[in-house]
């Protein structure tokens, strides 16, 4: 027993070396399964980083065209507000009547009847009707139509009914009855262009 003893504390240290060993095996073993498991994920992983580098470009892409976006909505919307702010900012009655009057005087057109109207608000204007009725020559009217055509104010012809005289003639020229709606146009104030830029700054937040 004592000799068994001894012969194993003489070779304790080929023991040792021997548990060393396996004890470094077992490590190796469970080293070269983790790098199986990593290089089998390198394709996944190669896979995620050209996703994500397309991505990337994309929302790059989408930036700077919603920055092209913003500057030609800008540039319209600028537009749009500055040909709104070239009509006028109200709608006189006494100055549109004596212009009508004194144009249809000029003209020898007779019996002038002009009644101001309602107003409608549209999206970039505000109109406001006037209600004409008189009598003359269709040459008269078509110059009369004519020269409101050439102010700076901006009217349009709403509706327009002529109608002959009958018995009641201008030398050879046909007397006529006129009877039209002119609508003046004064610029909306509480009109601005919605530019849109909320609804893209979402959407790009929603893409990052």
């Amino acid at each position: 027993m004592k000799e068994l003893v001894n012969k194993i504390i003489t070779n304790l240290h080929i023991f040792i070396l021997l548990y060393g060993l396996y004890a470094g095996y077992e490590l190796y073993i469970a080293h070269d399964v983790q790098v199986s498991e990593v290089k089998n994920q390198i394709p996944e992983v190669e896979a995620q980083i050209v996703q994500t580098k397309k991505k990337l470009k994309e929302i790059e892409t989408f930036v700077k065209k919603a920055e092209e976006y913003k500057l030609r909505v800008e540039e319209v919307a600028k537009n749009i507000e500055n040909v709104q702010k070239q009509l006028p900012a109200e709608t006189n009655d006494s100055t549109i009547l004596t212009f009508f009057q004194t144009e249809m005087a000029t003209l020898n057109i007779k019996e002038p009847s002009l009644t101001p109207g309602k107003e409608t608000t549209s999206t970039y204007y505000i109109s406001k009707d006037y209600v004409l009725k008189a009598k003359g020559t269709f040459l008269q009217f078509l110059i009369f139509f004519e020269r409101m055509g050439n102010t700076s104010r901006i009217y349009n012809i709403k509706d327009l009914k002529l109608v002959n005289t009958t018995g009641s003639q201008k030398g050879r020229f046909q007397m006529i009855s006129a009877e039209a709606t002119i609508q003046a146009y004064r610029y909306n104030p509480s009109f601005k262009v919605d530019r849109g830029f909320d609804k893209l700054d979402k959407l790009d937040t929603a893409v990052q």
